[in-house]
């Protein structure tokens, strides 16, 4: 007997519901997973009421979101595949888009969002001043994301700027103190006899600190246990010291010290 064969009195099979059912397009899917994601929020996400999204870092999603999930980085092909599909741009000076089957959470509405037919199939488009218009609200996007790419540019290459003159001027003085300390071997005595003082007021400070504050039986035990904090402090101190030696004000003061400059003439 065959268990598969119908028997007289057995209801007909009835498909699988959702079987034949057509998914969400992916742009659809790929733009609410771009949204959804909580580590890129500060580039794009939900509105506080979950009803549109809002691209915060136009930089950024062009850059970045756009080529890892569309494989291009052109923000004004992505604004047309949203009016594509009867997105609405919400605010005229904020990159904010809605569309009633796109909301925070509800990732089963984005089959409801249907794709609008192309210009030359409607009607409607066919006025040359619908059409216009249109593309002059395309353009005028276009013009809006190229200013906002500029800007960021502009603010990307002054600070390259600044950090190269900052290495400069470093190398400069680098190039000055080793200038000095070529023609004089006094140069380097002095400055390590500036070295050697200033590592001497740390451990006098230290050793001053240590006499006017009271310490309890317990709290010294502590520290002995520990391996003598006093001379770990100082340690750090010193190295904080050294650390320290070698930025601005370092090279400033040492350049600029009328006594060296004398020592090393």
């Amino acid at each position: 007997m065959n268990p598969f064969q119908l028997q007289e009195g057995d209801p007909p099979p009835k498909p699988v519901e959702g079987l034949h059912e057509v998914g969400p397009p992916p742009f659809l899917i790929k733009t609410f997973e771009i949204v959804e994601d909580p580590n890129t929020d500060h580039i794009v996400s939900w509105n506080r009421g979950g009803t549109s999204f809002v691209v915060w870092d136009l930089h950024s999603f062009s850059t970045f979101l756009l080529p890892r999930h569309f494989k291009h980085s052109n923000f004004s092909s992505f604004i047309r595949q949203l009016n594509t599909y009867g997105f609405r741009k919400i605010e005229a000076d904020k990159w904010e888009f809605a569309n009633d089957g796109f909301l925070f959470g509800q990732r089963q509405l984005l089959k409801s969002i249907k794709r609008r037919a192309s210009f030359g199939s409607s009607p409607s488009t066919n006025d040359p001043c619908t059409e216009l218009r249109r593309e002059k609200q395309l353009l005028m996007m276009e013009l809006v994301c190229l200013r906002q790419q500029q800007q960021t540019m502009r603010s990307y290459i002054k600070a390259m700027e600044q950090r190269i003159e900052g290495a400069e001027r470093k190398q400069r003085q680098m190039m000055s103190f080793l200038a000095r300390a070529m023609q004089s071997p006094s140069f380097l005595h002095q400055l390590l006899k500036q070295r050697d003082m200033r590592l001497q007021e740390i451990e006098d400070e230290a050793a001053e600190r240590e006499r006017g504050s009271s310490m309890s039986e317990l709290e010294a035990l502590a520290l002995e246990m520990q391996g003598c904090g006093k001379q770990r402090g100082v340690k750090e101190e010193e190295d904080m010291v050294v650390e320290g030696e070698l930025d601005d004000g370092f090279w400033e003061e040492l350049l600029s010290n009328e006594s060296l400059a004398s020592t090393s003439s």
